[in-house]
């Protein structure tokens, strides 16, 4: 079976900064921003991270910073509102988080 290398057989032909711009353009492809919220989805962020700080549960953040997506998962021990960020320990460490990073959360159920 012919097996197809893509762009990979062609860059002995192509000048580095051809193949630098290549490589740069499926970054952008691969890039997602987050959507914008609407008011009832920061509404709804608030009361769910209010509730876990009250209560004291673990909770699961999806964070979009720098054009990446990562997750957090810990347990709010305070809010700073004056800076916009929230204090949450990890298993390893205390993480601060702004508040316009946060794109999701989700309360856990069982937490060891």
């Amino acid at each position: 079976m012919n097996k197809d290398r893509g762009n990979l057989k062609w860059t002995a032909m192509m000048l580095p900064e051809h193949i630098q711009r290549l490589y740069e353009w499926e970054k952008e492809l691969a890039y997602t921003a987050p959507k914008e919220k609407t008011e009832w989805e920061l509404e709804d962020l608030q009361q769910t991270i209010e509730q876990a700080y009250k209560q004291g549960l673990a909770i699961t953040f999806s964070i979009f910073k720098q054009g990446t997506w990562s997750m957090e998962f810990g347990i709010i021990t305070a809010l700073e509102i004056a800076k916009k960020q929230l204090l949450v320990e990890t298993e390893t460490a205390v993480k601060k988080l702004d508040f316009a990073t946060i794109q999701a959360v989700q309360v856990v159920d069982n937490y060891d």
